[in-house]
């Protein structure tokens, strides 16, 4: 199933900045392939189910072998079965209707 993820990770107990954890993440998301998109506090993510949980488990291996010793996780998924629509698809129609 194709899904776009809204995911927030967060490295717990690893320092105030965490900029360099989450340009971790991001290499782990590109080195899959997938399509993304960072934003100010997390990142959208399109993929199969199984690709997304994958990405998202690896996130949490690369943040712990970094020293964190707890990783959190907020994660929002849609699915759709009536049609198919990219990410940049979903950004895209509301932006038309914007203006």
């Amino acid at each position: 199933m194709h899904v776009v993820a809204d995911v927030n990770v967060t490295p717990i107990g690893a320092g105030a900045s965490l900029s360099s954890h989450i340009a971790a993440c991001e290499e782990v998301i590109e080195a899959a392939g997938l399509k993304y998109r960072l934003h100010a506090h997390g990142t959208n993510i399109e993929g199969s189910w199984e690709e997304v949980m994958r990405v998202i488990q690896r996130c949490h291996d690369v943040l712990h072998e970094r020293g964190a010793p707890r990783v959190d996780s907020a994660i929002r998924i849609a699915t759709a079965t009536d049609k198919d629509q990219s990410l940049e698809e979903r950004i895209d129609r509301v932006e038309r209707k914007m203006g």
